[in-house]
């Protein structure tokens, strides 16, 4: 497609924001690792046809929520579920981008010294960062407003203009909370701090998924009455400012266009007033590395016998070390808090939401195992020194396991000890299958080790489609057989003799090394 003459002007706006977006195109593309091109998009088509098909109840649902229906009562608290669902995910992902902006991109130090201004670097930065948030969104937000409108009504198709407005606030927000963190954590600590943060709002769009759950019958009915009637409580009145979002969703023009414009002006202000702020942060973010104090120097290099020991140590330290890959686990960790909180509710090892939670927890654990596996044995950053030392590999691989244990045990206390509340017997088979399960998946990444970035532990699936499929039905066999054991089903056995089939197919093998073939002896005759 060509586009303008001036758009592709050098120092343009539009100019700066293709190439942030061709960047974010080629990020999301390494996602696929080396697949071609025809196959990444039959993918792309097929998740959207899914999505679209998925989005057909709830619109069935909308359609009986209008025009005096029988769920008439629930359409804006549904509307309003679905706005704070999208806009802690949006922040989430603006305050994650900005911080990798800041940190990561290279860019930045000849752009700031380019006599462009800051303002215009920004706004096209934030106009990428912006297009990335939303594309994470538009692909399960947009099919609904696709059967929204095709089985209910032409003016669903608002979510479009709405979704872009609420990204660009969204974005607004993420890069004035990263400043702000910068400024008060300083260059050093913003970027472990932003990432817990990002992930901190991020998982609150669970938290609004489990809410309806977890509220009693009572209270979901005195909020959908409180919002029919709100006698002057700003909070439910959804005539209100606080509902402008909401009701720019449900199609109402006024609405949609006031909240448009806003978003508009705010995204503008924050280029105009936050470009310096972001040029500032930007150089000092590139001496975020400076020196560590004597005393924690001497308390580094203080040494203690014991092989265990020193394997342990330098696994926990370096995942200590990364702000990156404590965010990453820390999302799969929050995952497991609305799942405390269900468990909580359940009331009881009888109540059907305990048991149907259970397995779940033993799939985090397995999937929590094999990232701090991948991150210890694939991401090594000295494979050639734990190869020539005279220790055992598999000592190495126990020392490991051991390492990642501690971590494993501590994202799952919460959990566990909700379950325990509800059923101490029901937690003991929890701890029991989630510990097997962990084993068995830290164990396939020890012996078939996919190389890789640390930064990239999120994308390790891209390099071994064969073991991601293997990681992904360990931990679905071992939750299977957690539910028939809690049952008292003999048939748990079937899915534990496919681990184990499964695991000893895939066991490490010595390597045959062929003996070369001895040459024949020269006769004299021939000589």
């Amino acid at each position: 497609m060509n586009l303008p003459a001036f758009a592709t002007r050098p120092g343009t706006l539009t100019w700066l924001a293709l190439h942030d977006l061709k960047l974010s195109w080629r990020r999301f593309r390494s996602v696929f690792g080396a697949l071609p091109p025809r196959t990444v998009i039959l993918i792309l088509l097929f998740a959207i046809a899914a999505f679209h098909v998925l989005a057909i109840p709830v619109a069935q649902w909308f359609r009986t929520a209008q025009h005096d229906g029988p769920n008439q009562l629930h359409f804006y608290p549904a509307v309003a579920s679905a706005v704070l669902f999208v806009m802690p995910w949006l922040v989430s992902q603006a305050l994650t981008s900005t911080t990798r902006a800041l940190y990561t991109r290279n860019d930045l130090d000849l752009l700031l010294a380019s006599p462009l201004p800051p303002r215009l670097v920004l706004a096209a930065r934030a106009l990428a960062i912006g297009c990335e948030s939303i594309g994470s969104v538009a692909i399960f937000l947009l099919p609904i407003a696709n059967m929204n409108a095709l089985l209910v009504g032409w003016q669903w198709l608002a979510i479009y203009p709405a979704l872009v407005a609420t990204g660009l606030i969204c974005t607004s927000a993420g890069i004035g909370l990263t400043l702000l963190l910068f400024r008060i954590a300083g260059p050093r600590r913003t970027r472990l701090v932003s990432q817990v943060v990002a992930t901190i709002i991020g998982a609150a769009f669970i938290f609004t998924l489990q809410a309806l759950h977890v509220m009693p019958e009572g209270v979901r009915g005195s909020i959908v009455a409180a919002i029919e009637n709100p006698g002057g409580n700003m909070l439910f009145d959804k005539s209100g400012w606080l509902w402008l979002p909401v009701r720019a969703v449900a199609g109402e023009p006024v609405s949609l266009l006031l909240w448009c414009s806003i978003s508009i002006v705010i995204f503008m202000a924050t280029a105009l007033l936050l470009g310096e702020r972001f040029a500032l942060s930007a150089v000092q973010s590139g001496g975020a590395a400076a020196p560590v104090s004597a005393r924690r120097a001497r308390r580094q290099v203080q040494f203690r016998s014991g092989l265990g020991r020193a394997l342990r140590l330098k696994e926990w330290r370096l995942l200590g070390r990364d702000p990156w890959l404590l965010s990453q686990i820390m999302l799969q960790v929050i995952y497991t808090l609305p799942v405390s909180i269900v468990i909580w509710r359940s009331q009881g090892p009888n109540g059907s939401m305990a048991i149907s939670i259970a397995p779940a927890i033993v799939v985090i654990a397995a999937q929590i195992s094999a990232s701090l596996a991948w991150l210890t044995i694939s991401s090594e950053d000295a494979p050639e020194f734990l190869a020539t030392a005279p220790v055992p590999r598999g000592v190495i691989e126990r020392r490991k396991l051991e390492a990642i244990a501690v971590p494993l045990g501590c994202f799952l206390a919460a959990p566990l000890f909700a379950l325990a509340w509800a059923s101490v017997e029901l937690a003991i088979y929890t701890a029991l299958f989630a510990i097997g399960a962990a084993a068995s998946t830290a164990f396939l990444n020890f012996w078939h080790p996919m190389p890789g970035r640390r930064v990239a532990v999120l994308r390790r699936h891209s390099q071994s489609k064969l073991i991601a499929i293997l990681e992904h039905l360990l931990s679905l066999l071992w939750a299977v057989a957690m539910v028939l054991a809690v049952v008292e089903s003999w048939f748990a056995l079937i899915p534990l003799a496919m681990v184990g089939g499964i695991l000893w197919m895939n066991r490490p093998r010595k390597p045959v090394i062929a003996s070369a073939p001895v040459p024949a002896a020269v006769s004299p005759a021939a000589a």
